[in-house]
């Protein structure tokens, strides 16, 4: 978005606007550090294998660039996992408005992380639609060897639980 200014004909100021991180597709930044409570997609190890899992910052020890963090699914116990900060990805916290910002949306064929629909995980999927106007999920396509095409049919997904998939390889 571009904002002109018009000061009596004298000058002209522009102002491009652009969403801050955080915002729909735009990530943290890289010194971004998540605040207890803030929930993150958090990789961790169990049985030999690697998930994606909603949880919540506990806290970040600085002098060994970790975060504790609470697995969201675990039940009144809590299971505490101390992760590296590349282990973490902080989920937006705004919507982007895809009127006013689309280029804060993953686009259409984006391969994404995303939370499916009833559950604590995050897993590979790749964006069908778009959200078209304010308030609205993305449809995805999350990646499932049953289906005969790779995928499942479209689900619905809020913003917040969508995030960029930095591994580029199909599993």
């Amino acid at each position: 978005m571009t904002i002109s200014l018009k000061l009596s004909g004298i000058m002209t100021f522009e102002f491009k606007w652009r969403p801050p991180p955080l915002c729909g597709a735009v990530p943290a930044d890289n010194n971004y550090i998540a605040k207890p409570g803030d929930k993150v997609a958090a990789r961790v190890r169990s049985d030999d294998e690697e998930n994606w899992i909603l949880a919540e910052v506990v806290s970040f020890i600085a002098s060994a660039n970790k975060y504790d963090v609470d697995d969201i699914d675990a039940d009144e116990g809590k299971e505490r996992h101390t992760l590296s900060k590349r282990r973490i990805v902080a989920l937006p916290i705004w919507k982007a408005n895809p009127e006013t910002d689309p280029a804060a949306l993953f686009g259409k064929g984006s391969l994404v992380l995303a939370l499916y629909p009833q559950t604590t995980c995050f897993y590979r999927a790749l964006i069908h639609e778009p959200p078209k106007k304010q308030g609205d999920e993305y449809s995805v396509l999350f990646e499932d060897t049953s289906y005969p095409d790779g995928y499942s049919p479209p689900l619905m997904v809020a913003q917040r639980y969508v995030i960029l998939c930095k591994e580029d390889k199909k599993k």
